[in-house]
């Protein structure tokens, strides 16, 4: 089978699927990257309507969506239902690697209605953080959604287990720049989306999880100086602040560091001072508002 003819029986198996009317266990690769592609456009556009998505699938333009970021989102959505319909042929198993080739392949959850709000969760993260596309960009996108996917996985362990291996990818995290205070958010909102389709119990420990990493936090860092954080970067900083929120990553990042989570806060700090992205004197600012938050912490 060619490439081409490949890509027109992903594109079939995308509008297949457009109904998201599948649910239970996913057996088939192709099927659930149609399901994970689905589910970007159904944020992208806004819209669960069939007619929309379609319309999208066929490249016409949707009313409110960004037009690139959907025919990007297509397009990747054709690629890894392809790579799924590989998969099938070979009889591999599903994994991560389906939808996130660069993952490794680690277990991610095969329910639709999960895996479904696995990505909204992950993609609603990303959209109401800047910093993270500014970033780390569709690659970053990549791993949202199948880490998501990964962490309503561990749902059904035993509450220690599953904090455990939450702590363990919030250090992972931590050391790449993402605070831990944003998986605590995406966690939230995972526990959010879960409920809203499944039954309560499906969260599992995910709630214990997500409160073991607020408390930490809160210990050094709480909630009002991460919102008093955003004020005093947006005072110093103004127009020339390097992203949205740039106070409260930077005091989310100092928690880790107390907290033992990271080091040091450099992964942020090195990226938000880097000479390519701003001038001395909007680094100098930021160094002073890092002493203020030092000096702020517990």
């Amino acid at each position: 089978m060619t490439q081409h003819v490949d890509g027109e029986h992903a594109h079939r198996i995308l509008l297949d699927h457009a109904d998201r009317k599948v649910t239970g266990p996913l057996e088939d690769p192709a099927v659930l990257a149609a399901v994970v592609g689905i589910e970007r456009l159904v944020v992208a556009t806004g819209s669960t309507d069939v007619q929309v998505l379609h319309a999208a699938l066929a490249g016409r333009p949707v009313p409110g969506a960004d037009p690139e970021r959907v025919a990007a989102l297509v397009a990747e959505a054709t690629r890894h239902v392809v790579a799924g319909l590989i998969r099938r042929s070979t009889g591999q198993a599903i994994d991560a690697g389906v939808v996130n080739p660069a993952s490794g392949g680690y277990e991610i959850t095969t329910d639709a209605t999960l895996l479904r709000a696995a990505v909204r969760a992950a993609q609603g993260s990303i959209d109401a953080m800047p910093y993270y596309g500014i970033r780390y960009g569709e690659r970053g996108s990549r791993f949202a959604t199948t880490d998501s996917a990964w962490l309503i996985s561990l749902a059904a362990l035993a509450e220690s287990r599953a904090v455990h291996q939450v702590q363990w990818l919030s250090r992972v995290l931590a050391a790449r720049g993402m605070p831990t205070w944003l998986l605590e958010i995406h966690l939230d909102a995972l526990v959010s989306e879960v409920r809203s389709v499944a039954d309560p119990a499906a969260v599992g420990s995910l709630p214990a999880a997500a409160d073991v990493l607020a408390v930490a936090r809160r210990r050094h860092v709480d909630d009002e100086l991460i919102r008093s954080a955003d004020d005093w970067a947006d005072e110093a900083l103004r127009q020339d602040l390097p992203v949205p929120r740039t106070g409260a990553l930077m005091a989310a990042a100092i928690a880790d560091e107390r907290s033992g989570v990271t080091r040091d806060d450099r992964a942020l700090m090195d990226w938000v001072t880097d000479p390519a992205r701003v001038e001395t004197d909007v680094a100098t600012r930021l160094l002073a508002l890092r002493r203020r938050l030092l000096a702020s912490a517990r």
